[in-house]
């Protein structure tokens, strides 16, 4: 539209460090990280998985202009919608955040796209909510609106977040766009910020990672790792991933979340196996820790995926019904412990 005006958003919610403490504005940790965390879960945190920002406005027509890094902007088992796209939430008449509009980029480079367009009036500014690429890096991402309408960025919510801590599940395979995510519906259930930390075949529970979550200052901590790692990992690596972040946060509630089973373990040898040994080893890790914390919980397998083996793209990446079912019953639980 020739009459439009455009908005440079910049730093957004969503994220456990601001300003300097990272390179780019949509990373999720912080430049420091470099060199100290495997490179892998590095690269990984570059993609703005999780990311939010929150503006107002009373436009009735809202675009998007976003610039990502030459490459691929699909996967085979996940859209451009959600890899690389941008996801529209808007609170209704009621403060209640309801999906609105979306985009996906055709290739690399800067895109620009009407997220929505004939939105009806409204007497006071209303509030969206825009979700960043859940596997992709973004750079310069503005809102255009008509000329004349009014537009303002909203200030950062100061609720102290929950910080979720996993694998390529939390970071957000398979959801058809970004705000199916799990940190994205658990964020608009609790109504407070979820910091989605998932570094996708790599939540390895490395105590390095355990002295960056320490310095958020959260609500609580989910830990979601069991996927990604061995029974023997397992067996090593949970007692001094959360004694080093009790080192910091003594009293902050944590949850260990075991893993879901994958859908086809039923018919193929040896995956109930590994799914019953990894858990062992981490009810064992739980039953330790637990003997002198007050404020450490664990949640079984049971359900996560309801029970009809419908609810992956894959057999073990939800779907946004996974992700939902997954949603239903973290929320009541999450409610509790905060």
């Amino acid at each position: 539209m020739s009459n439009q005006r455009w908005y440079d958003l910049a730093e957004p919610e969503g994220r456990g460090w601001h300003g300097p403490d990272t390179k780019r504005l949509t990373d999720r940790l912080p430049a420091r990280a470099e060199g100290t965390v495997p490179d892998v879960v590095w690269g990984l945190s570059r993609h703005s998985s999780g990311l939010y920002y929150r503006f107002r406005t009373d436009a009735a027509e809202i675009s998007a202009r976003w610039t990502l890094p030459d490459g691929p902007i699909a996967k085979p088992h996940m859209p451009a919608a959600s890899v690389s796209g941008l996801d529209l939430y808007a609170d209704d008449d009621h403060g209640r955040p309801r999906w609105a509009g979306w985009a996906a980029p055709e290739t690399g480079g800067t895109a620009e796209a009407v997220l929505q367009t004939g939105i009806r009036a409204v007497a006071e500014p209303r509030e969206y909510r825009l979700y960043l690429p859940l596997f992709n890096e973004v750079d310069d991402v503005a809102i255009g609106v008509p000329d004349g309408a009014s537009f303002e960025v909203c200030p950062a919510d100061p609720t102290p977040p929950v910080v979720y801590y996993g694998t390529s599940i939390v970071h957000g395979a398979a959801a058809s766009r970004p705000g199916m995510a799990m940190p994205a519906q658990l964020g608009r259930r609790l109504e407070r910020p979820v910091i989605g930390l998932g570094f996708s075949g790599n939540g390895r529970m490395e105590v390095e990672l355990a002295a960056l979550l320490a310095e958020i200052d959260a609500a609580g901590y989910l830990i979601d790792c069991l996927p990604n790692m061995s029974p023997e990992q397992v067996a090593e690596r949970t007692v001094p991933f959360v004694r080093r972040l009790r080192r910091d946060r003594p009293d902050t509630p944590i949850l260990l979340i075991e893993d879901r089973t994958l859908t086809s373990a039923w018919l193929v040898d040896g995956m109930l196996a590994k799914h019953r040994d990894r858990r062992a080893a981490y009810r064992e890790a739980y039953r330790t820790l637990a003997e002198a914390d007050a404020h450490l919980y664990h949640l079984p397998y049971d359900a996560l995926l309801g029970t009809d083996d419908e609810a992956t793209v894959d057999g073990s990446h939800p779907t946004d019904l996974g992700f939902t079912r997954m949603t239903d019953l973290l929320t009541p639980l999450v409610r509790r412990l905060l």
